[in-house]
Formats: C-alpha cells, structure tokens, sequence
C-alpha cells in the first residue's frame, strides 16, 4: 500500500490518496478541493480511482468531489448524517451509506468502517488491521482531537469516538484530517474529558 498526501484547500485539509501498488487501484479519501492537483497526481501515477470515500461532510472536505466523479465516474461512500454539511457545498450527494462495520474493498486492500461522531453527526475512520492504518478525519489529529463547539458536533459523541479509536493496537498509524500524522500509541495519553 502507498498512501500519497495531498493538502488542499484553504485551511490545507489532508486529502489522501490510497493506492494498492500492484494494480494501481486507489481510493480517493477527502478530496477537499483543488480538483486539478488530485487529478494531477493520479494522471501521473497511473492510477485507476475506485470511490470517494468522505470522513464528514464539511466543506473542506468535499470542494473537489462533484470534478473527480464526473471525470472518473466515481461512486461518493459517506454517512448520511452527514447530508447537513454536504448539502451546503456543490458536492453530489452520496452514492452509498457508510456504517459501522462496512468493508471499503479496493485491489487486494481492504478497510473497515468505524463510526465517530462527535467533530461532526456522521464522522467516519477508515481502519485497515492489515496494514496498521487508520484516516480519522477530524476526529483524532497529532496531539489533539476535532472541534466541538461546531453545528452538530457533540463533546459526548467525541469522548466516545475517542475511546473506541485509542483502544486499537497502538503500532496504528493515523492519518489524520489535518496535520501530520501519527500513532495510536503517541496518542493513547490524550485528554478525554472534553
């Protein structure tokens, strides 16, 4: 697995290309904005895209989806309860329905979805045990965690999130929304008490 960064936007949110080396399959991970970099890089590498997979729906996070799915004819995987904040954006609205549990497929890779609430109604983490990875979107950064004193957001529903995501195996590597990433293990001491 190769995991290209991309920043876009203007507040630099972390769009994450996940490519399956061997066949050149990849996943599309919060394509924020700056369609024409995305396309740039998956031009370059050869890549053949396989969905859009949206951690929530805030407009830092979707700005890029309606270009990439009308060039490539991508599916949008997103939680519904996110709807709120995508539909104050171009973004198309989503193909399917992101759950707890559901396994995203690309290539030989395979991720599992884990439902975080709390920065947002229907924040999503994509978590592969495989390859020790998980994008947490703004649910967990390098140091710290999402907003939530935002429309949606709930302190509550964060601590929860929280805690399901540090008690995965601390050698995960997270990708976050924001930022650089880092491990579950650097962030297993984090502040819960929100």
């Amino acid at each position: 697995m190769l995991i290209h960064t991309l920043r876009v936007g203007p507040i630099n949110t972390n769009c994450y290309l996940v490519e399956d080396e061997p066949g050149k399959e990849c996943l599309v991970i919060d394509p924020g904005d700056d369609a024409a970099e995305i396309v740039k890089l998956i031009e370059e590498r050869h890549l053949k895209p396989a969905a859009i997979v949206i951690t929530h729906g805030h407009f830092d996070h979707v700005g890029a989806n309606r270009e990439l799915k009308e060039k490539y004819g991508l599916p949008i995987l997103m939680n519904r309860a996110d709807l709120f904040g995508i539909k104050q954006t171009d973004s198309p609205a989503p193909d399917q329905d992101l759950v707890e549990g559901e396994a995203i497929r690309v290539g030989g890779l395979s991720f599992k979805v884990l439902q975080n609430p709390g920065h947002s109604p229907g924040g999503i983490s994509l978590y592969s045990a495989q390859e020790k990875v998980i994008f947490t979107g703004d649910t967990l950064f390098y140091g710290t965690y999402g907003r939530v004193d935002l429309p949606g957001s709930s302190p509550a529903a964060m601590a929860l999130s929280l805690k399901k995501l540090l008690a995965l195996p601390p050698e995960t590597n997270v990708y976050p929304g924001h930022g650089r990433p880092t491990t579950i293990g650097d962030e297993q001491n984090l502040l819960l008490e929100i």
